[in-house]
């Protein structure tokens, strides 16, 4: 006998959840969402909350599709890209408005619409927006914007329960949830389907290690340990894209378990390897890629050389404002970082120098190595040109007056990608491709989107395949107690 009953069970209440849940209302079903943590939000609460329009679809899905190396089927592609064309007025259908996202200028050059422009189908990604709120930490006001739809449709959720099982009968397919609540498990009857939107593993060390070849501090939501992944892989569930994440740098302190993210007000900076040598376009790199940069490993002693790495700049760059995001994220709850840097020097957790030696010094490189590579910076500067790593020439702004300070930086993770795979209408895919029948998916668990990530895909995603989900869902025939 069941604990609760509804049409449709919602594994995670965040974004994806959300849209899943209001789309299977407005569908006529009945919605139950179980959640994990003690008030929901998921990572979309902590995100940019930023979402792109396509013009050209069609080109769109070519880009999309070539960034995905050919690992997501054509129609999943063209799926997302028509029903996120749709994205802003669902959004202003209930009440939310929107407004543009610049790209630009940024130290200070415009940059590109499609973070990739060189990829084929690149003139079909048009410009980004976000819904618009009290401040700039948009998935915020992205959150409160479905929050509040959620309530007003009156759908029941339980907090701090999360799933342990799914459900399963025979020739019928999934059936519910068994979910921990309180001191006791409870059995949530799921009459037409199960819609797991459960986020992915952010904060589960040893799957980083398995899955993604190395282990990264989560900038996100700590309720994501891959619990979707395990569900649905008890029941036969196909895995894909299980190497992908959307990662960045960012500073690891001991005062918090999750990190802070790094970010540059101005160009006057570089990041230098264990060796005191640089190895990207600091600047230039998308953010989410960082992976790409951070993932070498010395062949002779197996060791990361970049992990972790250092950031290096000077009295100018530090009094042009906070090197570090702290309204967004899990840190934006308990920490906002001083505008002038000052603060986090006092706390040692900037290192502050009057010489490149003593500098050299405090992070452990070589000081005549770290030297070298700012003499060789500072004449690119005066150069205008970078031949190793391609620096824009307006980014190149020379590194010159004391104090000088250093940063340690350590590979974060904003989200992963991998999960159960799906198909076009949200369903999740056994092993051997077939859809486990009653069983969907939207959100990171599982995304769409491979190891090219291209930013502001995921919320994107999340409401897309949530309105799949939900709709799809709730079309499912009852089954009858």
């Amino acid at each position: 006998m069941a604990d609760h009953e509804s049409d449709v069970v919602i594994v995670g209440y965040g974004g994806a959840g959300a849209a899943a849940a209001l789309a299977a209302v407005y569908a006529g079903a009945k919605v139950l969402i179980l959640e994990k943590t003690p008030e929901g939000g998921g990572n979309t609460k902590y995100s940019g909350g930023v979402m792109r329009t396509y013009p050209d679809p069609n080109k769109a899905a070519d880009h999309i599709e070539t960034l995905c190396d050919g690992t997501t089927e054509r129609d999943v592609v063209e799926a997302f890209v028509r029903e996120g064309n749709r994205n802003s007025e669902w959004v202003k259908g209930m009440g939310g408005e929107i407004i543009p996202v610049s790209t630009g200028p940024r130290f200070p050059y415009a940059l590109p619409l499609a973070t990739f422009p060189s990829i084929r189908g690149a003139e079909g990604i048009g410009p980004r927006w976000r819904v618009k709120g009290a401040g700039e930490a948009a998935g915020i006001d992205l959150w409160v914007l479905l929050s509040r739809k959620v309530a007003e449709a009156k759908i029941k959720i339980l907090y701090s329960s999360p799933a342990k099982k799914l459900l399963v009968e025979k020739g019928v397919g999934v059936t519910g949830v068994v979910a921990a609540s309180g001191d006791k498990d409870v059995k949530v009857r799921a009459k037409r389907g199960v819609i797991l939107t459960c986020g992915g593993f952010e904060y589960d060390t040893c799957m980083h290690l398995n899955y993604l070849g190395q282990s990264y501090y989560g900038i996100c939501n700590p309720g994501n340990t891959g619990d979707g992944i395990r569900l649905a892989g008890e029941i036969g569930a196909d895995l894909w894209h299980m190497n992908a994440a959307a990662s960045t740098l960012g500073y690891k302190f001991p005062e918090f378990e999750f990190a802070i993210r790094h970010s540059m007000p101005y160009a006057g900076f570089i990041y230098v390897d264990q060796t005191g040598k640089r190895f990207m376009d600091e600047p230039g790199t998308e953010t989410h890629m960082s992976w790409a940069t951070i993932s070498r490993i010395d062949t002779k002693t197996l060791e990361r050389i970049r992990v972790p790495s250092y950031l290096i700049f000077d009295e100018d760059t530090r009094m042009r404002g906070a090197v570090a995001t702290t309204n967004r994220g899990k840190v934006s709850d308990v920490y906002q970082w001083s505008e002038d840097n000052g603060v986090e020097i006092r706390k040692g957790w900037i290192k502050a120098a009057e010489s490149i030696a003593d500098l050299a010094y405090q992070i452990k490189i070589r000081s005549d190595c770290l030297q070298r590579t700012l003499s060789e910076y500072n004449l690119q500067c005066v150069a205008g040109y970078d031949p190793e790593h391609g620096r824009s020439p307006h980014t190149l702004v020379p590194i010159g007056r004391a104090p000088y300070y250093a940063m340690e930086l350590q590979p974060c993770v904003f989200n992963t990608q991998g999960g159960p795979k799906r198909n076009s209408r949200a369903q999740v895919l056994d092993v051997w491709g077939n859809p486990i029948p009653r069983l969907y998916s939207a959100g990171e668990l599982g995304s769409l989107w491979n190891r090219n990530y291209p930013g502001a895909g995921n919320v994107s995603e999340a409401l897309v395949f949530g309105r799949i989900a939900g709709k799809n869902a709730a079309g499912e025939q009852s089954v009858i107690a």
